[in-house]
């Protein structure tokens, strides 16, 4: 006989994420994020109820995120580069 596999998520195995809205976004409502081929649609602004592997993903990327844009500002406030030099 095989036995069938628990495809539910435990209430226990759930967190509480929310996800500020861009400010590069405008229109959208929400953002989807994929885990292991399962696709989860998440409002902005919101709380939310997501699987913890999906909070990580979400923690995960908005830490990439911010690091991305330090990286901008630096490159943007680099000393001895001309003002013009972007036009």
């Amino acid at each position: 006989m095989a036995s069938k596999k628990k495809t539910e998520v435990k209430g226990n195995d759930r967190v509480t994420v929310i996800i500020p809205r861009p400010h590069n976004v405008t229109g959208d409502t929400e953002t989807v994020v994929g885990v292991n081929g399962k696709m989860y649609q998440i409002q902005y602004d919101r709380p939310v109820e997501v699987p913890k592997n999906v909070a990580e993903v979400i923690k995960q990327s908005q830490t990439l995120q911010a690091e991305i844009r330090e990286l901008e500002d630096r490159a943007i406030m680099k000393p001895g580069k001309s003002a013009l030099a972007e036009l």
